[in-house]
């Protein structure tokens, strides 16, 4: 794996701990709109997550 690649996996990882913190906040504040879209958000970095450690 290139060093860009990892860099970026980095980047992936910390947007995913920071939407997952949004997620749990909005949560918590009954607010159903950012719930979703922080469920969207996290979903879309997970699939590239996925397609860089699988190299789809």
């Amino acid at each position: 794996m290139k060093k860009e690649d990892v860099l970026f996996l980095n980047q992936l990882v910390n947007s995913l701990d920071e939407a997952c913190v949004n997620l749990e906040r909005s949560y918590k504040r009954g607010n159903a709109d950012r719930f979703n879209k922080s469920k969207k958000l996290m979903l879309k970095i997970q699939r590239e997550i996925s397609d860089i450690t699988h190299g789809d």
